[in-house]
């Protein structure tokens, strides 16, 4: 991409393009799930991981290219960790969850959610360096589905599929924030 000029009456303003902060490969045609290099790892006291870093224990990572910042480990029952929940009783996990010393967690849209499936991986469908704690179950999104007030989307890590179902289904939430707020 070139550099943008733009000339007013007493300056010029030039814009120049950013490197990019993840690098996207295509397979026949469809692109690829993003590459940990556009992530940053966060560890339980708010210390961010050099890039590369094979360690695992980070509780959330940030996503450069969409500004977003994701808990790394599936919610769902507060009783046993293995049990999923209703999708609003997802909402409320990700509303009550303070994490990094904010709380302004939420349910992610499905187009949010549906961009970390990677279509190389199985059981789960995601970057389990970059999310080692993510089951391989499927997690309710916030998106509801349009011809169903009692239905919304999901995401399933096991085999990456999106989907939809009634909202009193159990399933997983994976909280996301804007990072940097």
């Amino acid at each position: 991409m070139n550099d943008i000029t733009i000339s007013t009456a007493t300056a010029d303003i030039v814009i120049r393009p950013r490197e990019p902060a993840m690098t996207l490969l295509a397979v026949d045609g469809f692109a690829a799930a993003p590459q940990a290099s556009g992530f940053t790892k966060v560890l339980a006291d708010g210390t961010h991981l050099p890039a590369g870093s094979s360690l695992t224990n980070h509780v959330a990572v940030i996503d450069h290219s969409t500004g977003l910042m994701w808990c790394v480990e599936s919610l769902g029952s507060k009783e046993d960790a293995d049990d999923g929940i209703t999708q609003e009783a997802c909402e409320a996990r990700c509303r009550e969850l303070s994490l990094l010393s904010v709380n302004d967690w939420r349910l992610p849209t499905r187009a949010e959610l549906a961009a970390l499936v990677d279509d190389a991986r199985h059981e789960p469908a995601i970057d389990t360096s970059l999310f080692p704690r993510v089951k391989p179950r499927w997690h309710w999104t916030s998106t509801p589905c349009a011809w169903s007030s009692a239905s919304a989307w999901f995401v399933n890590f096991s085999s990456g599929n999106v989907s939809n179902g009634l909202r009193s289904y159990s399933g997983f939430a994976l909280a996301v924030r804007r990072a940097g707020q």
